[in-house]
């Protein structure tokens, strides 16, 4: 089953999306997911939605789906929605390693799909990000929300839960 799911992402055109997938499944152990990543993932994902001043009921349900599974508390909620405009560059230092850089790209691509549509300050903000992140690209165009709102739940799910 994962392989065909991986086989069909990379016809696809996502060879990213697809070895965040098959790096998800390794889960070696010096590239974890840690729970700090989550809280990165959620305060990156709020700062995409409303980059187009419009918080589409998606976006938030994608965001509501990203606190569940990754056990974010609502006092960690706050914090970070507190912390939401802080500059991205800064987000991307506090990551844990080249797996949580990885998710956090699918992540901004699966807000920026989640209203069904693309706005140039969401394209100009990923492509922004896929060069600072340096994981390789994800061919927008290529992927379905439902496809990348998937694997950034595998990802989160797969996250070391220490406070």
């Amino acid at each position: 089953m994962v392989e065909t799911d991986m086989n069909k992402i990379l016809a696809m055109g996502g060879r990213a999306a697809a070895e965040l997938e098959k790096e998800a499944k390794s889960g070696q152990p010096d590239d974890r997911l840690r729970h700090q990543d989550v809280l990165i993932f959620v305060q990156a994902a709020l700062q995409m939605a409303t980059s187009d001043d419009d918080l589409h009921v998606t976006e938030k349900r994608l965001i509501k789906r990203i606190v569940q599974v990754g056990h974010v508390t609502p006092q960690e909620l706050k914090e970070v929605q507190d912390m939401a405009r802080e500059d991205m560059s800064h987000l991307i230092q506090r990551l844990s390693g080249r797996k949580a850089r990885k998710a956090l790209l699918l992540t901004l691509v699966a807000v920026a799909l989640a209203d069904d549509t693309l706005e140039e300050s969401e394209r100009k903000l990923i492509a922004d990000m896929t060069e600072k992140l340096d994981v390789g690209n994800i061919d927008i165009n290529q992927h379905s929300y439902e496809e990348m709102e998937s694997l950034v739940l595998k990802f989160v799910a797969s996250a070391k839960v220490s406070r």
